[in-house]
């Protein structure tokens, strides 16, 4: 049953939850109504809605106009009263002879027009057909008008629902975004606890990870000299047994036998030796875990970043100057003047220890793979040319718009795109297991950071790696 008029609030609700009004021209409604007035043969199809202060015409044939009042016209009517209305001649109906439309231009005299009723059962509008002559239609015209006006209906709510899912997918499409935002905003955080006393969740952790770790580190790493100790002991004097009683009982020699005592001797010294380079890798791993939580409890100074710079290389001498196995890796050093400046000297210190440590390893790699990139303008060897150059680390400082910028290049194999965007992620290590915890070039990014400067890398594969540094030289 059609709503009445009482309901007029709830009818415009529902016309408004539609989004139709004040919309575009649309060909799917042109087509309807072009369809409407070639049937009925008239010069004038119209369909229209009525809010609560006009008439307003979705789609309109044989006329410009785009709206007309309420009072002028019979739509209004045929929402009223939710049921068709067909008027053949207007100047002989009582009840529209005088209307605006019939007694002024454009002197409408044949009216038919078919309500617009929803699922909920509101009447939103019509679709109508006029002529400026009387006229009657016939039957199958007055069936088509009705197909008609419930196809207008379904497309309509065809245009909501696609509204709808539009909506929901732009709010899905925000809600990933503003995720992805988050996500963003989270990893920065997690980098950002170690140094806000305020986010220190991360820092304790680890920190209590560091120390439990420690405590049983420390009584393995000190029962381990006792226990290299006591295994020389023990093989000395096996070795004595043997030199003073080289031909032991069966039993002692079968015994020797079934455990492979020989095997032992050898591999018990080595087993006692790896054990010692693990703790010792462990014990590592956990003073940069105790970094890692600890980074806010140095002090701002006056520092010489160049001192830093020489101090850090002289600490790793004993790998740039090469081994039986890698050659000695070339430091190219290009100061620039540069002023003292207000900085964590001990943190910027394992900045360009991170760093430096990397492009060595990265350096070391390139010799096993027998390839390295450019580096300046010298070209470096690679598998394709057979020439033996050496391995460069290039360093260079200088002083620009009040901005102290490090740049630390190698000529090593370079680093992908892929690996870049994760370069400076907690944890993210390139190594093998056991080699790297992926700490320190996250560790060096809080750091600059903390100087309210900027650390970036720039590479290609098979171009080598530039790491630049960027501090203000009045940091507060």
């Amino acid at each position: 049953m059609p709503i009445p008029l009482l309901h007029e609030t709830s009818r415009l609700k529902i016309l408004y939850q539609y989004g139709i009004l004040d919309t575009p021209d649309e060909a799917d409604f042109d087509d309807l109504t072009k369809l409407a007035a070639q049937i009925c043969q008239t010069p004038v199809a119209l369909i229209t809605f009525v809010d609560d202060n006009r008439q307003w015409f979705k789609s309109k044939f044989g006329v410009s106009l785009t709206e007309s009042p309420l009072n002028s016209g019979f739509c209004p009517f045929v929402v009223q009263k939710g049921d068709e209305l067909i008027i053949p001649d207007t100047l002989v109906n009582k009840k529209f002879a005088k209307n605006p439309v019939v007694v002024l231009p454009p002197h409408v005299r044949f009216y038919a027009g078919m309500p617009l009723i929803t699922k909920e059962g509101y009447t939103l509008g019509t679709i109508c057909v006029l002529d400026f002559i009387p006229r009657k239609l016939t039957q199958l015209q007055i069936q088509t008008l009705q197909t008609l006006s419930r196809q207008i209906v379904r497309l309509l709510e065809r245009k909501r629902n696609e509204s709808v899912l539009l909506a929901l997918t732009q709010r899905e499409q925000q809600k990933a975004e503003q995720l992805e935002q988050a996500m963003k905003e989270l990893t920065r955080t997690q980098m950002q606890l170690i140094q806000n006393e305020k986010m220190i969740g991360l820092g304790q952790l680890v920190a209590g990870v560091a120390h439990e770790i420690n405590n049983p580190l420390n009584f393995i790493y000190a029962n381990l000299i006792h226990a290299n100790q006591y295994t020389q002991d023990l093989l000395s004097l096996v070795e004595l047994y043997q030199n003073y009683y080289p031909h032991p009982v069966k039993e002692i020699e079968a015994t020797l036998k079934a455990i492979d005592f020989d095997f032992i001797q050898e591999d018990l010294p080595k087993l006692i030796s790896s054990m010692t380079i693990g703790a010792d890798r462990i014990r590592q791993i956990v003073l940069l875990l105790r970094n890692f939580s600890h980074l806010e409890k140095a002090e701002m100074a006056e520092a010489d970043i160049h001192e830093g710079l020489d101090n850090t290389l002289l600490l790793l001498k004993h790998r740039l100057k090469g081994s039986s196995r890698n050659p000695s890796i070339k430091v190219i050093k290009e100061y620039g003047d540069l002023p003292v400046v207000q900085c964590y000297a001990g943190q910027l210190n394992q900045v360009f220890m991170n760093i430096l440590t990397n492009a060595i390893d990265a350096l070391e790699e390139s010799l096993v793979k027998c390839h390295l990139s450019f580096i300046g303008d010298e070209e470096q060897r690679t598998k394709d040319k057979e020439q033996i150059t050496t391995p460069t680390i290039h360093i260079h400082t200088e002083a620009i718009n009040n901005e102290i910028v490090i740049r630390i290049a190698d000529n090593g194999p370079g680093i992908s795109l892929e690996v870049q965007s994760k370069l400076f992620d907690p944890f993210f290590t390139t190594k093998p297991v056991g080699s790297g915890t992926g700490l320190g070039l996250s560790i060096s990014y809080q750091i600059i950071e903390r100087h309210g400067g900027q650390l970036t890398c720039k590479s290609a594969p098979g171009k080598g790696a530039e790491f630049v540094i960027k501090i203000p030289m009045n940091y507060e």
